[in-house]
Parts: structure tokens; sequence; C-alpha cells
């Protein structure tokens, strides 16, 4: 980039050069190119000397003063990294090649996105977006340009479930084989959320198997059948029910309770449930418990019950179902997924 110089700094030089300074030392002390001194000299020396207020001479000492430390630093840093000033200039003042230009500006819009989710994205999320946005880039460029950013996806540990072989078996697994619609299978499960000043506090989910959607959701103090119902009533007020619908659960004593059951059947919902020591067969809900707090509640301090239903409430309404894409559901978000599964029956 070309420097530009206020026409009262150049006129000050020429004034320094009619009072005896050479050429070559004005040149040496302000890094000014000579043939760029004589140019001035030529036009300036002419008007037979300007008069400056006390305010101008002060602004252009100081102007002075930070052009000397300028240079002052630049040989400074060309002494100490072995380089020449003119490679110095010719390094500084060359324009960017068109590569140098589109990594750039990839790797703006990467940050970009990676900032928009939070900072939860990896590569290959970001890469789809990118993709999305038109822009065409390797996974490789974009894995490349997240390091040297050093931006770093949150990472989920995939779900492995303790196995344990007992056949004690009460109540039956109904879901033979993953559903190919919404409204098919319902998942449901509790998990546990720690709190800095009240301890353990309860979060119970409703997810449509299809779509990945957490179609309802409620917190309790207390990890009691009262929170389960509640969570039950709301998915059948927001979805409504169909024929056939499944709800799945492990073997709580919440799901197993009675008054649960009997709700359950009010709505002609069929329970299955998974095996005992079986959590992989609620393996969906159980991993979105691990996404919720990888990727957004261990990366707070939650103080109470209030504070976690807030987070929780940004995760699941404003991020997760609305915003977080899936690469299980072709890099759509749930409910992006859902609008287009009814486009597609109507």
């Amino acid at each position: 980039m070309v420097k530009r110089y206020e026409q009262s700094f150049k006129e000050t030089l020429v004034e320094l050069y009619d009072s005896g300074q050479s050429v070559p030392s004005l040149s040496s002390e302000y890094g000014i190119a000579q043939t760029t001194l004589y140019k001035w000299i030529d036009k300036y020396s002419k008007k037979g000397g300007q008069e400056y207020s006390k305010a101008d001479f002060i602004a252009l000492k100081k102007e002075l003063a930070r052009v000397q430390e300028e240079q002052l630093n630049i040989t400074q840093s060309c002494r100490l990294f072995g380089l020449n000033r003119s490679s110095f200039y010719e390094q500084t003042q060359r324009k960017l090649s068109f590569s140098e230009q589109r990594r750039r500006t990839l790797a703006h819009e990467i940050k970009a996105i990676y900032e928009a989710s939070k900072q939860i994205y990896g590569a290959p999320k970001v890469h789809h977006l990118l993709l999305q946005k038109g822009i065409t880039v390797g996974l490789k460029l974009v894995q490349k340009l997240m390091h040297e950013q050093g931006l770093k996806s949150v990472v989920n540990k995939k779900f492995k479930p303790a196995k344990n072989k007992s056949d004690n078996i009460s109540r039956e697994n109904l879901v033979v084989i993953e559903p190919h619609a919404m409204n098919q299978v319902w998942s449901t499960d509790i998990t546990y959320i720690h709190t800095q000043n009240q301890g353990w506090v309860y979060l119970s989910t409703i997810m449509d198997r299809y779509s990945k959607k957490i179609i309802a959701w409620d917190m309790s103090q207390r990890m009691t059948t009262d929170l389960v119902i509640r969570t039950l009533k709301k998915a059948i007020r927001v979805r409504g029910t169909s024929r056939g619908l499944l709800l799945h659960s492990d073997q709580g004593s919440q799901y197993t309770n009675q008054e649960y059951n009997q709700l359950l059947e009010r709505y002609k919902i069929k329970h299955s449930y998974s095996r005992k020591g079986y959590p992989y067969h609620n393996a969906s809900l159980e991993s979105w418990h691990s996404h919720l707090k990888r990727e957004w509640l261990y990366r707070h301090s939650i103080k109470d019950f209030n504070h976690a239903k807030h987070e929780i409430f940004w995760y699941i309404e404003s991020f997760y179902n609305q915003n977080r894409i899936h690469q299980g559901l072709n890099y759509l978000t749930p409910n992006e997924f859902e609008n287009k599964q009814q486009k597609l029956a109507a």
C-alpha cells in the first residue's frame, strides 16, 4: 500500500532542506525516497516560505516524531529478522495474489459460520454450509483454515452404553425398526443437571425419533412422575397423536407408574421399553443429552434451577430445533427436515 503524506509534512521537509539539511540526510532520517524529496522540493520550495501557527508547528513536530519512530521500528525489526529495508517494503506493499485473497475471504467466512454456531460446529458442518452459500471449497482446506485460526469444535464422544447381558425382561421393546415418518416413534428420558447453588435438577424430554426434533420438555427440582406426565401432555398438545404411535422409554419408576400408563392408554399410545441394562435402545435421546451438556451446559457455570432452565430453553428453542444442522438429516435442522417432509406429503 502506497503511503500518503499530508501537504504540510511535505512542506516542512522542504523547509528543512532550505535551511541547510541535505536530501540524503532527510531521506535517511525520515525514510523518504530521494527522488520523492526532489519532487517535493521542485513543487514547494518556490513558495518563499509559509507562515505556520503554533498549533500547526506542534502538529508537524508530532507527525515528524511519528515517522521517525516508525522508521526506527522498521529498522530494528529488519535487523532482528535479517532483512534489508527494501525487501521489507517490497513485501508489505505488494498486492495479494488471487489465491491469497481467496484464502483470506474463506477464512473470514469460516469464522463467521463458526461464531454463528456458538463455536460448536466442526469442519464437516462448516464445509457443508459454505457449499450451501455457493462457495466451492474442499473439506481439507476448511480443516486447515480452521486450525490456522484456532477454531475448535465441541467434541461429543460417541454414545457407548454399558452392556448388561441380563435377560431379566419384564416389559417389551416394540421398536423393531427405526421410524420412516414423523409421529411414529417418540423417545423420552430424564437427565440430571448439576447446579452450583441448588444441587441436581432434572430435565424430562420427548424427541420425535424420525426428525430428531425435541417436541416437548419440562424441568423440576425433583424426579417425579408428575414431571414426566407434564412433559407427555405437552407433547400431545403440540403434536397430537397418530395411529400406532409408540412412546419409548427406559424402565424407570416414573415410566412404569400406573398413572403415566393410564394417560398413554387414554390417547391410544403404545408404550415401548428398553431392556434393563440396555440404554442403547434409546440411544438417540441419550446422545442428545450428551450434545446438550457438552455443546452448551458444560460451557457455563449453572447457578440454580432458573439459570439451568434459561440455558436449556435457549439451546432447544433458539438453537437445536431451529438452527443446528444434522448430518443424519442431510445437513438440515429438525424444523427444516419436518417442513420438507410435510411438503412432500402434501
